[in-house]
């Protein structure tokens, strides 16, 4: 335009313009065009009668391959983002507390609807309550971290199908002191957190929940989600039962703290009991003992002899047995009418404590 082209004809051979056949606005939408798409110049061509125009050439040519990269990194980022990934993870809407190997655990239950699986899957778990510290300064979210099993490594889990995750209530879990009165009244949150790497895409994905002290049943668990398939040996999930909990028997009312200062008051008086005393107890029907307690004791005071003797409850006259005083409350003891319960305990116990992987 400043050249001149504009105002002679293209069949006007006195005239060398800066663009040959470009007389025209459109003629000159096309050559840059053409320079854009590198096609190749057929009947525009530049020449050497402006050297401006080289140089805006090889400008428009840097800026259209910069914004090519860009439009593509933009539609590679978008496309191989997961899309959704963490809403296919479910949480199950309640947090339990039951006992589980003779201790107080939280429990609950996540699962993944994807048949692409997470690589190095882990889960944590925090807890969000007001704290006031030492110099009385008042934290009001304060963070508890609870422990799943980091220093064992059963926070890495392998979500193939629905799992429950456990945290054992000991004296370092923000839940020692709290018991099924004093959960309704208690004010925290809860935060469960499940991050692991797609498969697919090999980028970090974060699933999160919370649970209130509403939202957390006392004395439940959850129910059995697969069942065996006899005739082909395969495992069938039913889905329908992901949030479903039953009760459980023999869970104590009372806090950890207090289960743990019961035991500790009673190992004055009660420290070892013998096997045999105990199977004796366990066969003899409609007996009532706390076994997991006095399992407790025996493993944490192996070579102590006080005891305490009671009369047996039964009609013959079979000299007085030492035995452990029943909890007084909240139907904590037991009852044991075969001598295979002690088998089974013991087997038990050897069991890696872990995700319950059904």
């Amino acid at each position: 335009m400043y050249h001149g082209d504009l105002e002679h004809e293209a069949d006007d051979d006195t005239w060398d313009p800066c663009i040959r056949n470009g007389n025209s606005v459109i003629n000159i939408f096309l050559f840059a065009f053409t320079t854009q798409t590198t096609i190749g110049y057929g009947f525009r061509y530049p020449t050497d009668a402006c050297p401006l125009v080289v140089m805006t050439m090889c400008i428009q040519f840097m800026v259209g391959v910069m914004c090519q990269t860009l439009m593509a990194g933009v539609i590679f980022a978008k496309l191989a983002r997961p899309i959704k990934r963490a809403a296919t993870i479910m949480f199950s809407k309640h947090a339990v507390i039951c006992m589980r190997n003779g201790k107080l655990c939280l429990q609950f239950r996540v699962g993944d609807m994807r048949k692409s699986l997470l690589a190095e899957a882990h889960v944590r778990l925090q807890m969000i309550k007001k704290c006031i510290t030492l110099e009385g300064e008042t934290l009001p979210f304060h963070q508890f971290d609870m422990n799943v099993g980091y220093d064992s490594g059963l926070d890495r889990v392998f979500v193939i199908w629905p799992i429950t995750i456990s945290h054992e209530i000991n004296e370092e879990s923000p839940l020692y002191e709290v018991s099924r009165d004093t959960l309704t009244k208690s004010r925290f949150e809860i935060i469960a957190l499940l991050e692991g790497v797609v498969e697919s895409v090999g980028s970090t994905t974060q699933a999160r929940t919370s649970y209130l002290p509403n939202e957390i049943l006392w004395g439940k668990r959850f129910v059995k989600l697969l069942t065996e398939q006899r005739e082909n040996g395969q495992y069938k999930i039913n889905l329908e039962k992901f949030h479903d909990c039953v009760d459980v028997e023999g869970t104590p009312n009372c806090s950890a703290k207090e289960l743990d200062e019961m035991e500790s008051s009673m190992a004055s008086s009660l420290v070892n009991i013998p096997p045999h005393i105990a199977l004796q107890l366990a066969s003899k029907e409609g007996s009532e003992i706390d076994f997991d307690a006095a399992h407790a004791l025996r493993q944490r005071y192996p070579g102590g002899t006080n005891r305490i003797t009671i009369d047996s409850d039964d009609d013959d006259n079979d000299p007085d047995i030492p035995h452990r005083p029943v909890y007084p409350s909240n139907s904590f003891s037991k009852k044991l009418s075969t001598p295979d319960s002690e088998i089974r305990r013991k087997q038990s116990q050897q069991i890696r404590r872990g995700p319950d992987l059904f």
